[in-house]
């Protein structure tokens, strides 16, 4: 597939994600839990819970591994190539996204990997962070699309 064939290819996937990741939002405010123990309590918490954080996870990696560097060889940026830190300090040097946060967000999904047994509080502040980053993760997108589109690389109807 050609880079702008990817290019397009790259941007449905994080498309979809983003749509879930937004509706799995939308099903989460309706709702939300107050703690951990009324999480569990109520298994309808469970299915936006997890697909909220699936929604992250997912779009996080595809921004990350694909968009990023397709995002410089579009541009034509030699940095197209480069290490995953390199890349987004370019894209952050280009005005498409902020790297602390980005770092900040990378922590996030570190802390919803790790299980905490015998510390509810400690769950649901990881719950509630990955769930603040995953409006902050659409908001950037949103953006950076907007980005792409405004230089006349990708048309948000395109992909």
């Amino acid at each position: 597939m050609s880079p702008p064939g990817r290019l397009v290819a790259t941007l449905w996937e994080a498309d979809q994600h983003a749509a879930m990741l937004a509706a799995a939002l939308m099903e989460w405010d309706r709702a939300p839990a107050a703690d951990w123990e009324s999480l569990e309590a109520h298994c309808g918490h469970a299915r936006p819970v997890d697909q909220v954080l699936f929604g992250f996870i997912k779009l996080q990696d595809v921004l990350g591994e694909r968009l990023a560097p397709l995002t410089l060889a579009a541009l034509k940026e030699s940095h197209a190539t480069s290490a995953t830190h390199a890349q987004l300090d370019r894209l952050e040097q280009l005005g498409y996204l902020d790297v602390d946060a980005w770092l900040a967000w990378r922590g996030v999904r570190n802390r919803l990997a790790r299980e905490y047994p015998h510390h509810r509080e400690l769950r649901f502040a990881a719950l509630l962070a990955g769930i603040a980053a995953a409006r902050a993760l659409l908001g950037c997108y949103a953006q950076w699309r907007a980005r792409l589109a405004a230089a006349g690389i990708a048309d948000p109807g395109t992909a």
